[in-house]
């Protein structure tokens, strides 16, 4: 078969996988089983109560990251197709997810690249879709959210936020739809014509063509096209040494980093799950169970 014709094929799968995917309707409950499975059905709010972080020493901070199981208004909604062609290529326990954001607090204000707007990477409050462009075609009654950690130091803490701030305050940096393609005909390679211990986060085979480049010192030289889930994993790359040493040791792509793909990433730990409109009653709910966040969410 030529690659045009495989492409082809490939770009009909995942339009079909879409399709049907969506239409199914378990997927609401995907996220929350992957989650704990033992949580009774419905819960609107589960927070972890087997966190395997160590105590904070001094000079140690968490990165947060949001991921989503976003439910749209309207189901034909092109972005609905494209989440069911992701969500049939999961590999193993992993959430039902399909949109990532970062922050460096628990507060309803997370950084998010997606369409729309003069800022594409922007602000995403769970409590208000309304203000945001991607957001506003979401349920948030039926939305759910994953919220996740990783314990990084000071310094990166540090570099990682002014990094992304940076990147918030630029009208260069641009959400590029084709990537989805890229790391949907990737994902379903993945799914069902990969090696069982090949599909493995850490294991994959990544085109050869792609680098995975440092941000260059002087500035001259930034990338600036993404997908939510690549300029996450591009950031923590940048800043955080762990995550770049392990992502140099298994030859990992960043540009190849789907959602699910962020809570693989060694040393993150899920934190909390709810609805989108509950995020904030998580959120505190999540406090109070572990006090050593509370400066991560004041009153």
């Amino acid at each position: 078969m030529s690659k045009t014709k495989t492409k082809s094929f490939l770009f009909s799968s995942i339009i079909l996988a879409g399709i049907l995917f969506s239409g199914c309707k378990t997927t609401r409950t995907v996220t929350q089983r992957a989650f704990d499975p033992e949580a009774p059905a419905g819960s609107s709010v589960i927070v972890s109560d087997d966190l395997e972080f160590s105590e904070t020493g001094s000079g140690e901070k968490y990165i947060f990251f949001r991921l989503y199981n976003p439910i749209y208004r309207n189901p034909l909604y092109i972005a609905n197709i494209l989440k069911g062609g992701i969500g049939s290529t999961r590999i193993g326990n992993v959430p039902e997810v399909s949109h990532a954001s970062i922050n460096f607090d628990l507060e309803d204000d997370f950084y998010g690249l997606s369409l729309g707007e003069e800022h594409e990477l922007k602000i995403e409050e769970c409590l208000n879709p309304e203000g945001n462009a991607y957001m506003i075609h979401c349920n948030p009654d039926k939305s759910e959210q994953v919220t996740y950690a990783l314990k990084v130091t000071q310094e990166e803490f540090d570099n990682a936020k002014e990094f992304v701030e940076r990147y918030a305050a630029s009208t260069d940096i641009k959400y590029a739809s084709m990537y989805n393609f890229n790391i949907a005909f990737f994902s379903i390679k993945r799914k069902f014509f990969t090696s069982k211990e090949r599909k493995k986060f850490g294991n994959l085979k990544y085109p050869k063509s792609k680098k995975t480049n440092l941000v260059d010192p002087t500035g001259e030289k930034v990338e600036n096209n993404f997908v939510c889930s690549t300029f996450v994993a591009y950031t923590l790359y940048n800043n955080v040494e762990s995550v770049r040493e392990y992502f140099d040791e298994h030859k990992i792509k960043y540009d190849y980093v789907n959602v699910a793909d962020v809570s693989e990433i060694p040393g993150v730990e899920p934190l909390f799950y709810s609805k989108w409109t509950n995020y904030l009653e998580a959120a505190h709910a999540f406090v109070e169970e572990y006090p050593e966040f509370e400066e991560y969410l004041p009153e």
